[in-house]
């Protein structure tokens, strides 16, 4: 990118690619949007059930706002199944359903083709290149890693 340096060009060019994914996930998954189907997978990969929103909240690193809308959503087409915290009266326990674990199934095939078509063109050096600077940056903003607990690049 002419007048711009390459700090300013990879943030630029985060945030676009974000919405380009974001575009185009949304019309291929049909069912759900790229960000609920972030949501269900991360809820999937917590102990079941998820204790409340803010855990979720905190493993997509967003507000708790936000995660409600997102389970309010699932919960609606029937993806999630709230409940009462027994600890905490004013949370929510979060578990998939068997319609979540359908989706996941029906959905595997294409989740691989774009994956698949994304990274076609990326050496595998540059692949782990690329998520060990993302990780940098999200550790340099936050202080947490994109990375799962115990998982390493």
């Amino acid at each position: 990118m002419a007048g711009i340096d390459d700090r300013q060009a990879t943030f630029a060019g985060v945030l676009l690619l974000a919405n380009r994914m974001q575009t185009t996930y949304d019309s291929a998954l049909g069912e759900v949007t790229l960000k609920q189907w972030l949501a269900l997978a991360v809820v999937a990969t917590l102990p079941q059930p998820v204790p409340s929103t803010a855990v979720v909240a905190r493993t997509l690193g967003t507000t708790h706002q936000n995660v409600r809308k997102l389970v309010g959503a699932l919960d609606r087409k029937g993806l999630l199944s709230l409940a009462p915290s027994p600890e905490d009266g004013r949370a929510r326990q979060i578990s998939l359903t068997q319609a979540a674990f359908d989706l996941f199934e029906r959905e595997d095939a294409t989740g691989r083709r774009l994956l698949d078509d994304l990274f076609a063109d990326v050496a595998p050096a540059d692949l782990h290149t690329c998520l060990r600077v993302l990780d940098t940056m999200s550790r340099s903003l936050t202080g947490d890693s994109l990375l799962p607990p115990g998982a390493e690049i």
